[in-house]
């Protein structure tokens, strides 16, 4: 019985572990330079926007934009789904109800000039993104990170997801400076 305690303890704790590879809590977070090397970029297309990756695992939320007659569909101008990464290969699969309502979902609202949208992520409302299309007709999403307006790249959150509801420590916001074309990153620590 002894023997089979031990092991029911060993291979729950070798199970929690990756949750905390990436730091904790006690043992601190990711440092702005940090990020996991062997987490993989989703291939880009031409209406690749940002994506979402998180310290639980290798699967990523990618948003692309939709369009319509060359514009954003005015309706519903992103098309947010999982990439999930496994060793057989990766599959895209679609954001369920919850996701979407609570977490990786969006609203968005037609800004001044019609032609583009304001975008609001369901769990970070407080940073708006704005989705147009460029000077070449290309979708580009950008917001503010660190006072510069910035192309969004991706966004990295670090949380626990120990307890029955995941507990966000921060989250890391990477663009790129579109006037300069420097790379900024911003952390929004979660107080």
């Amino acid at each position: 019985m002894y023997k089979y305690l031990i092991a029911f303890f060993l291979t729950a704790f070798a199970m929690a572990l990756p949750a905390f590879s990436q730091g904790t809590s006690k043992t601190g977070p990711m440092s702005l330079a940090s990020h996991p090397a062997d987490y993989p970029a989703p291939p880009k297309s031409s209406n690749s926007l940002f994506f979402i990756q998180r310290n639980k695992n290798k699967h990523t939320i990618v948003y692309d934009a939709k369009l319509k007659n060359g514009q954003l569909d005015a309706s519903n101008p992103i098309d947010n789904y999982w990439l999930r990464y496994y060793s057989t290969g990766t599959v895209r699969k679609e954001l369920g109800w919850a996701e979407k309502k609570f977490a990786y979902g969006y609203h968005s609202k037609k800004d001044g000039t019609g032609k583009g949208c304001s975008i609001t992520l369901t769990a970070y409302d407080k940073r708006k993104i704005s989705l147009k299309l460029d000077e070449k007709g290309q979708p580009i999403a950008t917001m503010t990170i660190n006072g510069k307006t910035c192309r969004l790249n991706y966004i990295w959150v670090f949380a626990d997801d120990s307890g029955t509801w995941p507990k966000v420590f921060h989250i890391d916001l990477h663009g790129t400076e579109l006037a300069s074309g420097k790379k900024q990153t911003e952390r929004i620590n979660n107080d």
